[in-house]
């Protein structure tokens, strides 16, 4: 496993999801369809390791949290 590589993709991965964010909004279904898309593609990349799958759950988890916090008429619900 190439830890190296896995943690640069990641950070190209975030900075493309913070450009998503500002164009499409955390609340659009495109953002969220990108995010699940792009991370397995990280996720296949990688050969689905444990570490690599959990790692990334996090960042949907994460990303769930946010979504919540939104203000409820922000919401695509």
């Amino acid at each position: 496993m190439n830890w190296h590589n896995f943690f640069n993709d990641l950070e190209k991965w975030m900075q493309a999801s913070n450009t998503m964010l500002q164009r499409e909004g955390l609340n659009s279904d495109k953002y969220w369809q990108w995010m699940i898309g792009t991370l397995n593609v990280i996720e296949q990349r990688y050969n689905h390791n444990p570490l690599v799958v959990k790692l990334l759950a996090a960042i949907v988890d994460y990303q769930e949290k946010q979504y919540n916090k939104l203000p409820k008429e922000d919401k695509n619900d």
